[in-house]
């Protein structure tokens, strides 16, 4: 292999500059999907903070003839309340612009390393919500001017919840927002808290979220919150076309797409390659570590199209082959004698064969040389390649001089590459793969109803419109749309670029009801390539028959649902006035107790006839409104009832107690006692103690305690004897097995629910009465209705019981009472087994047989009533 001579000649070969050409290097939809943003919009990345809802990921930048377009990735995990900032430096490395440290938004950041910033774009992101402020900020020279994005012709889209916060933000610029399309610029993105933070995640990730700044490092316990940031660290993209010069000024570390790590040989060390590209041309830069001037040879294979060369020996016949099929081969040859490219083809692959063609003739070119290659920079049209292709994969290698040669160097590095051995077989693998987004429709589908409601007399006009939010036209779009899943309509139509078609369709009642769910689908095949294809799909619940649904539906309450509730609640609210009746209200209350009962009365006739229409046809509709206007105002005679007895109860009753009925005798004195026992007769679960009897002008006062071990399922009785004649009988007011040899005029009678051979109870009274004896028989009442009672006891049975009876009750207030308490079992046909005062009845059997017998009461305490 020839060497070049030991001095060095730097040789610059331009052939033919590409002209400035309007590059779209590559137009967006505002949308926030990363679909149509490509491999070589990708910018920079972000250090990940460790901050769970503000940690920033990837940044993206691209242009075209109007808009300067910029996306932002995160890694947010939570939503927080936050600032996102943009710096833009449109004339990076001249000074002109804000450096300070206290920017637009008044958060502590500032710039330098010959950074100053032109313009800020300021979103805030509310946690709860969402962006709920933008504003696009121009640095006058001596202040901020401030303006909405949209007051400039700007715009931005995002997307992110209220849990995960922001995770995507794209931001479209006019240029003429920003004083013209510039050659260059250079921007940041960050994220800081409210007035007066700092940022604390920038991309790129500049050196100033790693460092406190005195006197700020002990804000928010010495974190990045609140400390002075100036970034220095910004990215900077080349806006102006390529200059084909061999001068790599104008491409930016973010076009490298590969690198070979590979001490080569001398004159044979490849480094770096890049790619970029704009509407007209693909451009490839490549960069060696050549210290020497070989005669060899640089190739480039290129993969655009399905289908290309894999095999064994290349083009020009180097002993390479290729894991991917390559459709064109693109070499040069170095004239090592006078240290610069000596010429090369452009070669297609045809499938069967290569066509060549003189390098010269279709790539614009130019290198920069001296011992050895030193940069080789190149423009291909996308017409020579095919047109503009969606996935580009390349690569690049040296070679020997001869054929049969091989490569020793690659880039990107390819791991079949041996820098020593010029002659082997190789196979490469280790490609470049580029996506590059290919303008294209973006279609998307709303739908919308003039009425939420759809009748027999009310159609709904359901508007779909179909809107093309890209930059290239769809023709032939295919446009659905369901009821509940069942096609109702298809549509073909074109819908331009940037405009929409709106289609109408008239849905009439089907004749049953319900919630319908609508679907509008564009595209449903996916024949058509968009930027996004998840936002092809609308839907819209609508109510059927609505009003149809509900008079049914009222028809079928008052049929089936509305007489049961009414015949379950009438003789509640009629119980109620009974219970007012029974307790003897003052006369000035009489009026009201009439009212309640007419009304009651009006009740039930409505009831009655809508009962009576509700089986007439097309009376149905009317006889249920009457069913439930009845039971409408049952209810509120309830209420009314209810509030009525609540006001004069307390007047009645609560008002004229002289003691506390609450189960606790500390207010009974001595002298109430009217009986003890002292001889321990009784049971463990039936075991009375002492009897109390108190009174005044109102009340008669009793009170009984026991020595109760064990809660069993038993009554407490008593017996009054207070007037000339009563009960004596032989089955008493609760068909105990009892009676008396003076007569009773009243009982009261408390059932206590324990257990019963095994069978658990509640362990509480569960039924008290109030049993008058008229003469002839017994009559019943709710004890609590007309009187007080409380007691203590649980697990260990009653131990205490205190009520209070008023003297009305019992028929007026008399000059002297009998009274004797008893227990006795939980059925009727049981007998007593012990009683206060003691009585010789009770003790006629053994403790076991005595629940059963018949026992006559004899022994009353007597209690005069002063």
């Amino acid at each position: 292999m020839k060497k070049g001579p030991s001095f060095v000649i730097v040789v610059l070969i331009v052939l033919g500059l590409v002209p400035a050409v309007s590059g779209l290097y590559g137009t967006k939809v505002l949308d926030g999907s990363l679909g149509d943003w490509g491999t070589l919009d990708y910018i920079a990345t972000a250090n990940d903070n460790g901050l769970a809802g503000a940690n920033l990921n990837n940044l993206y930048v691209a242009w075209d003839d109007e808009y300067l377009y910029i996306m932002i990735t995160t890694r947010n995990s939570q939503s927080w309340d936050l600032a996102y900032g943009i710096g833009i430096d449109v004339d990076p490395g001249t000074g002109n612009g804000y450096t300070g440290d206290m920017d637009a938004w008044g958060r502590r950041i500032g710039f330098g390393n010959g950074y100053a910033i032109d313009y800020e774009i300021y979103f805030w992101y509310s946690g709860g919500s969402g962006i709920t402020a933008d504003n696009f900020i121009t640095w006058t020279g001596g202040g901020w001017d401030y303006k909405a994005l949209a007051d400039v012709g700007a715009g931005f889209a995002y997307t992110g919840d209220t849990s995960t916060g922001l995770q995507t933000l794209e931001v479209k610029i006019p240029w003429t927002a920003l004083g013209g399309k510039p050659e260059k610029l250079a921007l940041i993105a960050w994220i800081a808290g409210g007035g007066d933070s700092s940022a604390v995640s920038s991309v790129p990730w500049d050196p100033a979220m790693e460092s406190l700044d005195e006197p700020y490092a002990s804000w928010f316990n010495g974190d990045e919150w609140g400390d002075t940031d100036y970034f220095t660290n910004l990215a900077e993209i080349q806006i102006a076309p390529k200059t084909i010069d061999g001068n790599l000024s104008d491409w930016e570390n973010y076009e490298i797409v590969g690198v070979s790590t590979l001490d080569g040989p001398d004159g044979a060390d490849l480094d770096k390659l890049y790619v970029s590209y704009d509407d007209q041309y693909l451009y490839i830069a490549l960069t060696t570590n050549n210290t020497a001037s070989w005669g060899i040879v640089y190739g480039f294979g290129l993969d655009v199209k399905d289908g290309g060369y894999t095999g064994d020996t290349d083009a020009w016949g180097r002993k390479i082959g290729f894991s991917r099929g390559v459709d064109y081969e693109i070499y040069f040859w170095y004239d090592a004698g006078n240290d610069k490219i000596g010429g090369g083809n452009f070669i297609t692959w045809t499938g069967n064969g290569w066509e060549y063609q003189d390098v010269g003739s279709v790539v614009t070119y130019a290198a920069t040389c001296g011992n050895g290659l030193q940069i080789l920079e190149m423009a291909i049209p996308w017409s020579a390649i095919g047109g503009r292709t969606s996935e580009l994969a390349i690569i690049a290698w040296v070679a020997g001089s001869f054929g049969g040669d091989s490569a020793v160097d690659t880039v990107p590095l390819d791991p079949d590459v041996d820098g020593n051995d010029w002659t082997d077989q190789d196979y490469l693998s280790n490609f470049a793969v580029i996506e590059i987004p290919i303008p294209k429709p973006e279609l998307t589908v709303k739908l919308s109803s003039n009425v939420l409601d759809i009748e027999p007399w009310q159609p709904a006009n359901l508007t779909v419109e179909v809107q093309n939010l890209g930059k290239v036209d769809a023709k032939n779009v295919k446009v659905e749309l369901y009821d509940n899943d069942e096609l109702l309509s298809s549509w073909i139509v074109n819908v331009s670029a940037e405009s929409s078609v709106s289609l109408v369709y008239t849905y009439e009642y089907p004749g049953s009801w319900g919630t319908h769910v609508f679907k509008a689908v564009v595209d449903p095949e996916n024949v058509i390539q968009e930027v996004n294809e998840e936002n092809n799909i609308a839907t819209l619940e609508l109510e059927i028959g609505k009003a149809v649904k509900t008079q049914s539906d009222m028809i079928n309450l008052g049929k089936y649902v509305w007489p049961r509730l009414y015949e379950k609640k009438y003789p509640i609210v009629q119980e109620l006035l009974q219970n007012i009746t029974r307790a003897k209200l003052p006369a000035k209350y009489q009026e009201n107790l009439t009212k309640f009962q007419m009304q009651l009365n009006e009740s039930l006739s409505m009831f009655n006839e809508g009962k009576e229409m509700i089986g007439i046809r097309n009376m149905e509709l009317r006889g249920s409104l009457k069913i439930f206007a009845a039971y409408s105002r049952l209810l509120r005679i309830q209420r009314e009832v209810e509030k009525f007895l609540s006001a004069v109860q307390g007047e009645l009753l609560a008002n004229k107690l002289t003691k506390k009925i609450d189960g606790n005798l500390d207010d009974w004195s001595p002298e109430t006692l009217v009986y003890e026992d002292t001889t321990g007769f009784g049971q463990q679960g039936a075991n009375l103690k002492a009897l109390y009897v108190d009174y005044d002008d109102n009340f008669l006062y009793i009170a009984l305690t026991t020595e109760n071990k064990a809660s069993w399922r038993i009554a407490y009785g008593f017996a009054l004897d207070y007037k000339d004649g009563g009960y004596t009988g032989d089955t008493d007011g609760w068909g105990r097995k009892i009676s008396f040899t003076r007569g009773v005029d009243a009982e009261l009678y408390f059932w206590w629910f324990g257990e019963f051979f095994g069978e658990k109870g509640t362990d509480r009274i569960e039924t008290m009465q109030l049993v008058l004896w008229n003469g002839t028989g017994w009559q019943y009442y709710n004890l609590q209705d007309i009187g007080f009672a409380a007691w203590t006891g649980s697990t260990n049975g009653l131990q205490t019981l205190e009520v209070a009876i008023p003297w009305d009750a019992l028929g007026g207030k008399p000059a002297k009472i009998g009274i004797v308490a008893w227990i006795t079992g939980a059925n009727a046909g049981d007998s007593a087994v012990e009683t206060l005062p003691d009585d010789p009845s009770v003790h006629d059997l053994d403790p076991g047989q005595e629940w059963t017998d018949a026992d006559t009461i004899s022994t009353f305490a007597e209690v005069t009533i002063g």
